[in-house]
C-alpha cells in the first residue's frame, strides 16, 4: 500500500508535493482505487509544540534531559497510555505525538492542554509563552 497526498482544486485532485506526483504515475487509468483521507498536520504548528517544550526546558532547573520533560508534559496533559508493570505497578506512558498517531485538531487539544500544564507546575504567563512561541508558528 502506498499513501500519496493530494490537494482538491476545481480541476479534481492533484498531487501535493513532487514526490507524489512520481506516484501518481503508477496509478493506472480507469483502475478503481479504494482511498482513505484525512488532513495532514500542520508541520509548523509541530516545531511549534517543539519549541514551546524548549522554551521550558532553558527556563526550568528541574529536569536535565528535555525528552523526559516533553514526556512527563505529555503524561499530565492527560495525553497516557495506562500500562502495569510485572510488580502491578501502574506506569503511565506518554501517547505518541507522531503525524500519523495524531490529527491537526487532536494534536491543537494536546498543545492547548500541555500550556496548561506548563501554567500550573511552572508558573509562566500565558501571554507571555503565546508571546514567545508564536515566531514559531
Amino acid at each position: 500500500m502506498s499513501k500519496i497526498s493530494l490537494v482538491r482544486t476545481l480541476g479534481g485532485f492533484k498531487p501535493a508535493y513532487d514526490s507524489d506526483f512520481e506516484l501518481s504515475k503508477k496509478i493506472k487509468l480507469n483502475e478503481i482505487y479504494e482511498y482513505e483521507f484525512k488532513k495532514t498536520r500542520n508541520y509548523k504548528f509541530h516545531r511549534k509544540f517543539f519549541a514551546l517544550v524548549n522554551m521550558v526546558f532553558q527556563n526550568q532547573e528541574q529536569y536535565t534531559n528535555i525528552e523526559h520533560l516533553r514526556k512527563d508534559l505529555i503524561i499530565e496533559s492527560g495525553n497516557y497510555d495506562l500500562r502495569y508493570d510485572l510488580m502491578g505497578v501502574e506506569i503511565r506512558e506518554a501517547k505518541s505525538i507522531s503525524f500519523s498517531s495524531m490529527d491537526d485538531i487532536e494534536f491543537s487539544e494536546l498543545y492547548n492542554d500541555v500550556i496548561e500544564v506548563i501554567i500550573k507546575h511552572f508558573h509562566f504567563d500565558k501571554d507571555e509563552i503565546i508571546e514567545n512561541i508564536e515566531q514559531y508558528y
